[in-house]
């Protein structure tokens, strides 16, 4: 059987690397005889079903059950500072890393958490090749980028627009600023730009201080050595360190005017040294080759994937072995699945979920309302099944309740048919309980509406559950039974918000523990519409008010306490927003003022220097000399 992988590109059909290093990966998985596609969406990856995914940019996190692997090839500093590109990267499986700077900045973020994770070589390189002389008869350099920061390094292209060897590539957006080197796009097929390159002879190879500061390499190095052309860069510690003086140098940390001439020297050097030259360049083919090849990576990549997917529950460990053979090794996990106004179809397929689990030792309580009939065959699922009839009852929580009052198993876990967990979710869940004292866990899950955001991916935090501005769905949590004691059971009466009563019970008699991994996938909790519920004593969610009037769900702190205080939170920053935008205004005017003033000077000073001005104040030494001048003057 083939391998398939799928490279998660969010900018997919856009001029950027990404889009171009995506169909190079392709082609390198090809020739190994692996199965491979570009994918934009969760949809696409879910409907190719691959072994694994390579999510080439942290702008989106992982997007479905497969294991999929981030590739950290930007330096931390773009985007440390932003709490959604950090969680992003929390969510892959593995890593892809080029750098040591980089692993240490991954053990840095999850060593303190109980992720499974690893760290792979791999690096932005190009398949491999046969190696093929560069043309150096009519000797040009070749640089190819999109920019898509700015006018990167712009005083040295406008320094070398002006040199008649420059050739730039790239998208045009970010190269108006050039009048004479620019040549166009490439498309970005896997070829053409090492074709370009090696028929230009020379390619230049540049790094931001970001870039150096964490020894990361970018794709220009690997694409100028695999096209056979001899490459001119700016000193880099990872260049330096694995091609040596297979390549060319200048000084990065030069003036640009300097570079230029650093350039152009080593222009003129290549033409009166072309055996030298060639040896240079088929020293870093070679080098390429031999290391760096993605046929090379995607090889060295499997093994890590094979262990990674045993230790993470992907796939199933004793998986031959029947289910009552482990029953004494391991804990059981109850799922209640509640029958309610669900479809056929909706329970049909939560009940394919819990059967794909790699967790062995799963049950389903499927709880009914008494004399309601399952329209839906039971038999085709190979797993225990126990149905439980709730009393006719005119309270939502009645049937949630009948099926907490059955659990008999060491943990339990609510499923929600509008929710999909993931094969590994029950057993990532089980692994982390058993490690811990605590007595519930929960993972982080994916949005199904079309955003493909995270949804409760964070660390567990009191405060900011009970202000409801941290909220998770129930499919996402697996409880120990011991919590279930006699005022837990007890059915609360509510026609809405049972779930969340649910969790309240929880979290009042435990901290709960984030695993840092992504299992399943939900429908997000609008958090700002449970927060105006509360507030409307006359809705059925404030009457949770009652249930838990005053308790304390840690010393201090009590849905009231934190409730007001964060109303009192949000007042004050309206008052802020409010003085802000008083004080923009104030700023605003005031520029205004200057600027009118500015406009008044400079029309008097205009004035004073005309010759009716002079005329004018010659008139009034005249009048006053003559002593003709008038109270007027």
């Amino acid at each position: 059987m083939a391998v398939k992988i799928a490279i998660q590109n969010p900018f997919a059909g856009q001029l950027v690397a990404e889009t171009e290093l995506s169909r190079r990966i392709v082609i390198a998985a090809q020739n190994l005889g692996w199965e491979a596609i570009e994918a934009h969406t969760s949809s696409e990856i879910k409907a190719f079903q691959p072994d694994f995914v390579i999510a080439l940019h942290n702008n989106s996190p992982k997007l479905s059950e497969c294991p999929t692997y981030g590739c950290m090839w930007n330096p931390p500093a773009f985007f440390e500072g932003t709490e959604k590109y950090v969680k992003h990267v929390l969510s892959y499986d593995g890593y892809l890393t080029s750098s040591k700077a980089i692993d240490r900045w991954l053990h840095h973020l999850l060593y303190n958490t109980p992720k499974v994770f690893f760290t792979a070589p791999f690096y932005t390189s190009c398949p491999q090749n046969s190696y093929q002389l560069p043309q150096l008869e009519n000797l040009r350099l070749a640089y190819l980028g999109s920019n898509w920061d700015g006018l990167r390094f712009q005083e040295l292209f406008e320094g070398l627009d002006r040199q008649d060897y420059m050739e730039v590539y790239g998208n045009p957006a970010g190269w108006r600023h050039l009048n004479h080197a620019y040549k166009g796009a490439i498309p970005y097929d896997g070829a053409s730009v090492l074709r370009t390159l090696n028929r230009a002879g020379v390619g230049l190879c540049l790094h931001r201080a970001e870039h150096r500061q964490a020894a990361l390499p970018s794709m220009r190095i690997f694409e100028i050595v695999a096209s056979g052309a001899i490459a001119i860069c700016g000193d880099h510690p990872f260049i330096q360190e694995t091609f040596g003086d297979s390549v060319l140098y200048i000084d990065s940390d030069a003036s640009a005017a300097a570079q230029v001439e650093q350039i152009s020297s080593l222009m003129q050097w290549i033409k009166a040294h072309p055996e030298d030259a060639l040896e240079r360049s088929a020293k870093a083919h070679h080098i390429f080759l031999k290391t760096y090849a993605l046929e090379k990576l995607l090889l060295n990549l499997w093994p890590y994937h094979q262990a990674l997917i045993q230790q993470k529950g992907f796939v199933a460990v004793e998986e031959n072995s029947p289910r009552n053979q482990l029953s004494d090794q391991l804990a059981s996990v109850q799922i209640i699945l509640r029958c309610g106004d669900r479809t056929p179809s909706e329970l049909a397929e939560a009940l394919h979920q819990i059967s794909q689990q790699t967790y062995p030792l799963c049950s389903v309580t499927l709880v009914k309302s008494t004399n309601a009939p399952i329209e839906l065959d039971l038999s085709p699922y190979s797993l225990p099944i126990h149905v439980v009839e709730a009393e006719p009852s005119r309270y939502s929580s009645s049937s949630l309740w009948t099926g907490l009052q059955a659990i008999a198993s060491d943990y339990f876990m609510v499923l929600d048919p509008s929710c999909c967990i993931y094969p590994n979710h029950i057993q990532t869940l089980v692994d982390l309980l058993d490690r811990s004292s605590l007595a519930a866990a929960y993972s982080g899950g994916l949005s199904q509406d079309s955003d493909e955001e995270l949804i409760n991916f964070y660390p567990y935090n009191l405060e900011s559950f009970l202000a409801f501005e941290q909220h998770f769905d129930l499919s996402g949590l697996l409880v120990k039974r011991s919590l279930l004691d006699t005022t837990f059971l007890k059915d609360p009466q509510l026609n809405q918000a049972e779930d969340l009563c649910l969790l309240l019970h929880v979290i009042q008699r435990t901290q709960l523990l984030f695993s840092y991994e992504l299992t399943y996938a939900a429908l997000p909790l609008k958090s700002e519409a449970l927060r105006q519920a509360m507030q409307d004593w006359s809705s059925e969610i404030s009457r949770l008010k009652f249930i838990f009037w005053h308790q304390e769900f840690a010393p201090g702190k009590t849905l009231q306490s934190i409730q007001h205080y964060r109303q009192e939170q949000q007042q004050l920053k309206a008052k802020i927003e409010q003085m802000r935008s008083k004080l923009t205004a104030i700023t605003e005017l005031n520029s205004q003022l200057q600027s009118q003033l500015q406009d008044s000077q400079a029309k008097v000073s205009a004035m004073q220097t005309s010759k009716f001005w002079k005329l004018r104040s010659a008139w009034f030494k005249t009048k006053r000399w003559l002593r003709l001048a008038s109270t007027e003057d």
